[in-house]
């Protein structure tokens, strides 16, 4: 998502927009946190113009408003009291920026130059790390979801633990990307991970740093049944779940299991849910500031006679809810599981001069009949009782469901 530098340094001027400048007076310095004043500064009509144009420049970088930042920066490392001396401006920046975005959205933030290049190495296939996702949830608690036999699951750490410290390191109020990053190390090395269970009690692990192989598809057989496991979407996502569908038998129900699913690419879940829908099937809409723009299906691919059950769960957020509303909503699939998280955001990554990045909300997202969830979720079709979330519970579900209709199988909501 690299753009030019001028681009970049705009971005970053409006992410900032006036609305940064920092209150002297209510600074939290002395614990590294920097709030945005409530204000906003109104750029004035006699700002400086280039003697060459008789227009302002690109970005407006002489308005009084960005000038004003800039001072107000300049003060604060030279004359604040409970500055540390080691502080820089651009930790000053820095830190002012994020607290401005985090603000705004929880999804949205503002990744430092290392951050972001450990965001990057996180996309390759294979990394040194404890194979564990991290998500946020609505109150920004950072929730725990270990793959299957990685290292964080081997070491006793369940799924949906509350993320506490890595390595004595507070997570707290830390970006999700960085938080991360500290999980990552060389193989064979250890990170002591504190984590809250569900029943409120801190516990310690210590897991070893190992090689993983993230696959965003796999298949697994349980009690006879195929199951498609999406751990998240990624561009190798369709293909992949394109080459798993293929010659599936018609009398053998497609099981798509997106409990956990975070999301990740959204153009790759639109394509993916393309395989199961009819041409000209709406799969998503997206609202932005320019406008609402529609996402269609093209020619299917699976037959649509074979039924087809989608698993969620409240770890099911962003890309993967967009998946499992297009085959819903379409009455393509039925699902089953619990509520969704409620991620309806699309979010854009915009790489900065400096090798920083923002992370912007810049659309939102609506199902294919028109919905809004963010912040609700998706319910599903027909839900397990809470408790009952093992693989074999849903599986149950699959066989009442489809004994119920005698093999005629909808995406009509049902009752539990």
């Amino acid at each position: 998502m690299a753009i030019g530098s001028k681009r970049r340094l705009g971005a970053l001027l409006v992410a900032v927009l006036a609305g940064a400048l920092l209150s002297l007076s209510g600074l939290w310095l002395a614990h590294e946190r920097y709030a945005p004043a409530v204000s906003q500064a109104t750029p004035k009509s006699d700002s400086p113009k280039p003697a060459s144009e008789g227009r302002k420049p690109a970005f407006g970088l002489d308005d009084a408003d960005i000038l004003l930042y800039v001072e107000a920066v300049a003060r604060i490392k030279d004359r604040a009291v409970r500055l540390r001396p080691d502080v820089t401006r651009a930790q000053i920046v820095e830190q002012s920026l994020r607290a401005y975005l985090a603000r705004k959205e929880l999804c949205c933030d503002y990744l430092s130059r290392e951050e972001y290049r450990r965001f990057k190495e996180s996309l390759n296939d294979r990394y040194v790390g404890i194979g564990m996702e991290i998500t946020q949830d609505r109150d920004g608690r950072m929730i725990c979801l270990p793959r299957p036999d990685g290292p964080a699951a081997r070491a006793g750490i369940a799924r949906g633990s509350e993320l506490r410290s890595i390595d004595g390191v507070r997570v707290d109020g830390k970006s999700i990307f960085g938080v991360a990053g500290m999980a990552r190390g060389k193989p064979g090395t250890e990170v002591r991970v504190a984590v809250a269970t569900k029943d409120g009690r801190e516990r310690e692990f210590s897991v070893a740093r190992e090689a993983v192989t993230q696959r965003s598809v796999s298949t697994r057989t349980v009690e006879g049944s195929p199951i498609i496991v999406l751990s998240h979407f990624s561009r190798d996502t369709k293909p992949a779940l394109a080459d798993a569908l293929k010659q599936w038998p018609r009398e053998v129900p497609i099981i798509v299991d997106l409990r956990g699913n975070g999301g990740g690419d959204l153009h790759a879940a639109i394509d993916s849910a393309m395989l199961f829908l009819d041409e000209g099937k709406r799969v998503v809409s997206v609202q932005t500031r320019k406008g609402t723009k529609a996402y269609d299906s093209r020619a299917p691919v699976v037959d649509r006679a074979i039924p087809l059950f989608v698993w969620q769960d409240e770890g099911t957020a962003s890309a993967a809810e967009v998946f499992i509303a297009a085959l819903t909503d379409n009455g393509r699939a039925v699902s089953i599981g619990r509520g969704t998280a409620g991620k309806a955001t699309w979010e854009e990554i915009i790489e900065l001069s400096d090798g920083s990045a923002l992370i912007l909300a810049i659309g939102n997202l609506q199902t294919p009949k028109g919905v809004r969830y963010e912040g609700k979720g998706l319910k599903p079709a027909y839900e397990v009782r809470e408790g009952a979330v093992d693989t074999p519970s849903y599986l149950t579900k699959v066989r009442e469901v489809s004994a119920a209709k005698g093999g005629e199988v909808t995406g009509r909501p049902g009752r539990s």
